[in-house]
């Protein structure tokens, strides 16, 4: 079932435009001096993306937060974007009730649940997005998409990025039976090996992204790193040690020269220790084309691994442990 939710990727950010441009949003009463999405999980990681996504167009600073407080400075001058897919996640509820306390401006993005029903009650701008019956991770389209169209809306980027949107569809469409291809041919060369997922500073969002996709479909330990900071840290640890492991990194042709010659010379340290090291090419025309052609290859590996290791893509019941024995403390 997980490959069809994949499949169905580019479908997605075609009903999420769709939405986006129906969307009604209204105006703060203050001028917003700061940006705060909320989320966890498959809700949160659109506003890693976005972060990226708007770092050269957004005059103001914009922060990805997970989990359950807000920073001082989030007041009356913040948007909040309040991103939940079933409506009921706890961290992103108690922050909403912050910023709420706080006086910020919020837009809620969610299928349903507690969020829809108090955005509804208090009047406060909402998305809803489709209440389908799939897991969260595998709705990240609806989230992003809104989150663009909320800033677009709100000044702080511009038409361009909504255009690359479209464009990435077009693309994705193009290549999706040579995507599948070339992660089967990922997935066999990463098989048994501990995944370090790379990427510079711009695409970090697509390491973490592989990185939650191993763990939650492949059910898999993995890290992740970016250039040109894991060359200040990390590089030091890769030398003779236990283990099998396999370097994944994405490149783009527009990543900086000097991380270019980073990588090259990484490569070559790395290599000594990593069984593989590999290197995903991301096509595209812009940031966000590069970005959703990788998230949608790591998707896919991510499945055949799962596949490989025969494991069903789509339980999560240690997740699901978790949240039952929190709803039971909280009730005692």
């Amino acid at each position: 079932m997980m490959n069809v939710f994949i499949q169905e990727f580019p479908k997605q950010l075609k009903i999420a435009l769709e939405i986006g441009e129906q969307a009604t949003l209204s105006k703060h009463n203050q001028p917003i001096h700061n940006i705060v999405v909320v989320g966890m999980g498959g809700s949160g990681i659109g506003g890693d993306f976005v972060g990226e996504f708007v770092k050269d167009t957004c005059s103001v600073p914009f922060l990805s937060c997970k989990g359950y407080t807000l920073p001082a400075y989030v007041g009356k001058n913040t948007l909040v974007i309040a991103s939940s897919f079933s409506g009921n996640t706890e961290e992103t509820l108690i922050a909403f009730e912050q910023a709420l306390e706080r006086g910020s401006k919020i837009v809620c993005i969610s299928s349903g649940g507690k969020m829809i029903e108090e955005a509804k009650r208090l009047n406060l701008d909402c998305i809803k997005i489709p209440a389908v019956k799939q897991p969260p991770r595998t709705c990240l389209g609806y989230s992003l998409v809104q989150q663009l169209f909320i800033l677009n809306y709100f000044g702080f980027t511009d038409k361009q990025c909504i255009l690359d949107l479209k464009k990435s569809i077009a693309l994705l469409e193009e290549h999706q039976a040579q995507i599948q291809v070339k992660a089967s041919q990922f997935a066999r060369k990463m098989e048994g090996k501990f995944p370090v997922i790379y990427a510079t500073d711009r695409m970090g969002a697509v390491a973490i992204r592989l990185r939650q996709q191993l763990n939650e479909n492949s059910k898999l330990l993995a890290s992740h790193h970016v250039f040109p900071e894991m060359n200040h840290n990390e590089l030091v640890g890769w030398r003779e040690q236990p283990g099998s492991y396999v370097a994944v990194v994405f490149r783009s042709a527009d990543d900086l020269q000097r991380n270019d010659k980073r990588i090259e010379i990484s490569r070559g340290i790395i290599s000594k220790v990593a069984d593989e090291f590999l290197e995903i090419d991301c096509l595209g025309g812009s940031l966000i084309e590069q970005a959703m052609y990788a998230v949608h290859l790591g998707d896919w590996i991510s499945w055949e691994l799962a596949e490989a290791r025969k494991m069903d893509a789509i339980e999560v019941d240690v997740i699901d442990l978790l949240k039952r024995e929190l709803a039971a403390a909280a009730l005692g």
